[in-house]
């Protein structure tokens, strides 16, 4: 369980979040959805203890462990797509290569440093990458930008197999993105009622 409560935060004369108070529990999958601007990946910055709230608190039954697909792939280019995923899990070469062809990602490819791939195939690098971490609560931040239509599909259907049973928090513009996640709307820095 992830608590927000009574979260307010600035950036200088922009008020971003008002007291916004949220509950995300254990197991369950989010997706915070408004404008762009309104707060969401300030909210997910908080949840994880990237930023500090100017006021209000964040709290958990116990200490969590997030992994998160930021807004930027935040990828060393020069290494390629298996050694970025090993950085940040244990697990053996032959499981992350098979999650990344499960990606869409050639196999061929994989020998390449990630400064030669496209931007979709860092994006699913980046993806894979936070999937395969472990983690108590993943942050996806616009997970699937600059996918074509076809992979878009596919990668949104094999994360949600995944993360089937995990506490996620989906930051997206679309509806088909958030699927059948609870749905938190934002705007003006507060929390709406669908």
């Amino acid at each position: 369980m992830l608590e927000l409560i009574d979260v307010c935060k600035r950036f200088g004369d922009q008020r971003v979040l008002q007291d916004v108070n949220l509950r995300f529990d254990a197991g369950e999958r989010y997706a915070i959805m408004g404008p762009s601007g309104c707060g969401k990946t300030t909210l997910l910055s908080i949840a994880a203890g990237l930023i500090l709230p100017d006021q209000g608190r964040v709290r958990s039954n116990r200490p969590l462990a997030f992994s998160a697909v930021f807004q930027e792939n935040r990828l060393l280019e020069h290494l390629t797509a298996t050694d970025n995923v090993r950085l940040v899990c244990r697990s053996q070469r032959q499981e992350i290569e098979a999650l990344l062809a499960r990606l869409g990602l050639e196999p061929d490819s994989l020998s390449k440093p990630v400064r030669a791939f496209s931007g979709g195939m860092k994006r699913r690098v980046a993806l894979c990458r936070a999937l395969m971490a472990r983690y108590d609560v993943l942050l996806l931040d616009e997970p699937f930008k600059g996918l074509d239509a076809d992979t878009r599909e596919a990668v949104m259907a094999l994360t949600r197999q995944i993360t089937e049973g995990k506490t996620v928090l989906l930051v997206t513009h679309d509806p088909l993105e958030a699927g059948d996640f609870h749905r938190i709307w934002l705007s003006e820095g507060h929390v709406k009622t669908p």
